[in-house]
C-alpha cells in the first residue's frame, strides 16, 4: 500500500489555513513578557523562554500524514521538518520526541520502525538526541517531533526585527507542494521526486550559521504557508513592508511545468486565496509565479533578512541562499507585503 493513499494532504500542505488559526487561537496566547521572550503571538517558529542572561529555551513541535510513499523518506522529512523552526531562531536543538499516529495492524511494525529510523538518521546528523515520545493509534499515519534546544537570548534572531533597508534571501528552491501533489497523483517523474526529497531532507543548520556569522536582523522558515504567508508573517510583526521579487524566486527543477498542469495542492490553493487579499501582486507578475510563491513547502529554507553586508555574507557562504526581495518602510494604509 502506498503510504500517501492513506491522507488527504501530506506534509505541510496538510496545516489548517492561516486565517482559521487565528479565529480560533488569538485570544488564548499567552503574549509574550518577563522570561517568555517569544510566543505564539507573532506567529514565530518556536516559543522561547530565558533561563539566565546568555541561556534560553527554544521549544516548537510539528507533525504531519505522510508527503512520500518511503517510509524512511517520510521520516526523514518530518524530523528535518521540525527542526528547522529550531534553527530559524538561531539555536541548536538539543533533543526531540517523536510523535506518531500508526495502525500497526494494518500496515505492520517494519513500517513504523523505518519511519522512524528515518527520523532517527535526521536527528543524528543535527547532534540531536532522540530522547522517547508519544504513539496513539489512527488510521491515517501521522509521524512529527516536539524539539527542544537552546539559544544565547543576545543572538536571538526572532521574526520581530526586520528593518528597512534589510536585503531578504531564500536558503532553499521552491515547489515542494507541487512535487509531493504530483508524486500523490503518481505524475511526478522520480528524477523531480528525488530532487524535492532531497530538498526536505536537508537540515537548515548550515544556513542558520551562516545567519548568525551575517547578523541577520529577522528570519523565519517557510513551510505549510508558502513564501508569501511567512513572508507576511515576518512584515507584520516587524512593522515593515516586505517587496518578494518573483522572478528571482529559487525553484525545483521541473515545478513550474507542473503547476501548470493544475498539481497545486490544497494548502497551496488556500494560501493563493489569502494572497490575493492582503498581497499587491504587480500585473507582470507570471501567474505561475504567484502560484509558486503561495506553494505549501513541506521542510522549506530559511527567509532572512539581513543588512546588505550580512546578506552577502549569506549568499557568498555555500548554503544555496538566492537573494528574493527587500523590506522597506510601511507607508499607512498601503499593503505591506508585495510581489512584483
Amino acid at each position: 500500500m502506498r503510504l500517501t493513499e492513506l491522507s488527504g494532504q501530506g506534509g505541510c500542505s496538510a496545516k489548517i489555513g492561516q486565517q482559521d488559526l487565528v479565529a480560533v487561537f488569538s485570544q488564548l496566547v499567552t503574549p509574550a513578557a518577563g522570561p517568555l521572550l517569544v510566543s505564539a503571538a507573532s506567529m514565530d517558529d518556536g516559543a522561547v523562554y530565558q533561563l539566565r542572561e546568555d541561556l534560553a529555551l527554544v521549544a516548537t513541535t510539528d507533525f504531519f500524514p505522510p508527503p512520500v510513499d518511503d517510509p524512511r523518506d517520510y521520516g526523514a522529512i518530518a524530523t528535518a521538518n521540525a527542526l528547522s523552526d529550531v534553527y530559524a531562531m538561531g539555536g541548536n536543538p538539543l533533543l526531540l520526541l517523536n510523535l506518531v499516529g500508526f495502525d500497526l495492524a494494518a500496515l505492520g511494525p517494519e513500517m513504523l520502525r523505518e519511519i522512524v529510523e528515518g527520523g532517527a538518521e535526521v536527528a543524528r546528523e543535527a547532534g540531536c538526541a532522540v530522547a522517547g515520545g508519544h504513539s496513539i493509534h489512527t488510521a491515517q499515519p501521522i509521524f512529527g517531533c516536539a524539539v527542544v534546544g537552546t539559544v544565547d537570548p543576545r543572538r536571538l534572531v526572532t521574526n520581530a526585527a526586520a528593518r528597512p533597508g534589510d536585503r531578504l534571501v531564500l536558503t532553499k528552491p521552491l515547489g515542494t507542494g507541487v512535487v509531493l501533489s504530483a508524486h500523490k497523483q503518481q505524475r511526478a517523474a522520480a528524477e523531480i521526486l528525488a530532487e524535492a526529497v532531497s530538498v526536505m531532507r536537508q537540515l537548515n543548520g548550515s544556513a542558520a550559521q551562516a545567519m548568525l556569522e551575517s547578523g541577520a536582523t529577522a528570519a523565519t522558515d517557510v513551510t505549510g504557508f508558502g513564501l508569501l504567508g511567512h513572508a507576511h508573517n515576518l512584515a507584520n510583526a516587524s512593522g515593515v513592508a516586505v517587496r518578494l521579487l518573483a522572478d528571482k524566486l529559487p525553484v525545483i527543477p521541473g515545478v513550474l511545468e507542473l503547476i501548470g498542469q493544475g498539481l497545486l495542492p490544497g494548502g497551496s490553493r488556500r494560501n493563493l486565496e489569502l494572497a490575493r487579499s492582503r498581497c499587491r501582486i504587480g500585473e507582470a507578475v507570471d501567474p505561475l509565479l504567484i502560484q509558486l510563491a503561495c506553494d505549501a513547502q513541506t521542510s522549506g529554507g530559511l527567509l532572512i533578512a539581513a543588512s546588505p553586508p550580512g546578506a552577502e555574507l549569506i549568499l557568498s557562504a555555500g548554503v544555496g541562499a538566492v537573494e528574493v526581495g527587500e523590506v522597506l518602510p510601511r507607508r499607512g494604509g498601503e499593503p505591506f507585503l508585495e510581489l512584483v
